[in-house]
């Protein structure tokens, strides 16, 4: 994927993936295994996070306790509750409120990807130094690490995290890193955006690697349109793709069926959430003097609105897989 000067820095190699990576989409999500203290019903999937506000789908507003740390980050919601990253640390906030700490944070290095797996099982924090070395680590929602290592010359960006593979994409195609820590090159193609759940992968050619379109993951061939633009996000009923530039295009023949409101980059950030709450809104971070903003656009048509505001805290969307994520200092 294309990103502007400090996210291709930071992610030569691979985190706000987010957003990538970034969160389950509307199906239910996995149970945490074995844990007889948290066999309860499953929750409502998170939408987004806005300062302590936690959007929830059908439209409820939870806030979370002052546990949770400060300016928590959502990453995603599991049966038992939502896991979010805050301070030092990765935490599991229930629905009653009580929270249990997961794992550590990486606390070294100021752009780092953090996505929840689709399947809600695991955690991935990834990173690169400044001689362009990867760092990926996966825990478990118990903290119990899963991977740790690191990778000499593994070039690309973390596009998604599912069924225990870590996606990695950019112009040498898409490789895979299995819970071994074994790499397989699965797409040999520039790609620009992996959608595991939908079985999706946007590929360019050598020649114009921005140039992309939708093709299967599992079986990549020609895809059916191609257009220069900068996909962040597949809808969760996988009938759009919101790109960074604001487009929001049709799967089925990539024809632009609205653009949103998005910010231009600033220079200090890595990127700013966008992504969906459900299939028929995007969900777009942006700033008002001090004030971060969440705004939700009706899909394929209608009026932008306000839904959120904060001035002490984080705006997050898990089903973002824009990049890497500036955590604060």
């Amino acid at each position: 994927m294309t990103r502007h000067s400090l996210a291709a820095t930071a992610v030569v190699a691979l985190t706000a993936l987010a957003s990538l990576l970034t969160g389950l989409p509307a199906q239910a999500a996995a149970p945490v295994a074995n844990s007889s203290d948290e066999r309860v019903a499953p929750v409502l999937r998170a939408v987004s996070l806005v300062g302590r506000d936690l959007h929830l789908s059908g439209g409820k507003v939870m806030r979370l306790p002052r546990t949770a740390g400060e300016a928590p980050v959502l990453l995603g919601t599991v049966r038992t509750g939502w896991v979010v990253a805050s301070d030092g640390t990765f935490r599991l906030v229930r629905p009653d409120g009580k929270v249990r700490r997961i794992a550590g944070r990486n606390r070294v290095d100021l752009y780092v990807t953090e996505a929840l797996s689709d399947d809600g099982n695991r955690i991935l924090t990834a990173s690169t130094d400044q001689a362009d070395a990867l760092y990926v680590r996966v825990v478990d929602l118990r903290g119990r690490v899963v991977l740790n290592t690191w990778y000499e010359s593994l070039f690309g960006e973390i596009s998604d995290v599912a069924d225990g593979k870590v996606y990695v994409e950019g112009f040498r195609g898409t490789r895979v890193i299995d819970e071994t820590g074994a790499v397989t090159r699965v797409v040999q193609r520039p790609t620009a955006l992996v959608a595991a759940e939908h079985d999706v992968v946007f590929v360019g050619t050598r020649k114009r690697p921005g140039l992309v379109g939708p093709t299967s993951l599992s079986g990549p061939g020609t895809p059916a349109w191609r257009a220069r633009f900068d996909p962040v996000a597949v809808s969760p009923d996988g009938h759009y793709v919101v790109g960074r530039e604001g487009t929001v295009r049709s799967m089925r023949d990539g024809r632009v069926v609205r653009r949103v409101p998005v910010p231009k980059p600033r220079a200090d950030e890595a990127f700013r959430f966008l992504g969906w709450g459900a299939s028929g809104r995007v969900l777009i971070e942006r700033s008002a003097g001090l004030r971060l903003l969440l705004t939700s656009c009706a899909v394929p048509r209608g009026a932008c609105r306000q839904v959120g505001a904060t001035t002490t805290g984080s705006v997050s969307v898990p089903t973002s897989h824009a990049g890497p994520y500036r955590q604060p200092t």
